[in-house]
């Protein structure tokens, strides 16, 4: 799988399609996705693309904000 082309303010974002594998591979539509070390937020957009929920911890808060930016970009 290729590595994200995605120029945004974290150092380490990852292709979408790694936590859509695992989360189609571990989880039936409707259950929580719990992701505590939250990042970019991509495992929240797979899990939400997916028709799970989720649920994301995340320390820094120049991280918690891109990833609320990303999840209301791409609703």
């Amino acid at each position: 799988m290729p590595a994200s082309s995605l120029n945004i303010a974290h150092p380490a974002v990852f292709p979408l399609g790694v936590p859509e594998f695992f989360i189609r591979l571990m989880t039936e539509s409707g259950d929580t996705v719990l992701d505590p070390f939250m990042g970019s937020g991509t495992t929240a957009l797979a899990a939400r693309g997916l028709g799970r929920l989720y649920e994301g911890v995340e320390l820094s808060k120049n991280y918690l904000a891109l990833c609320v930016e990303r999840l209301a970009k791409e609703t």
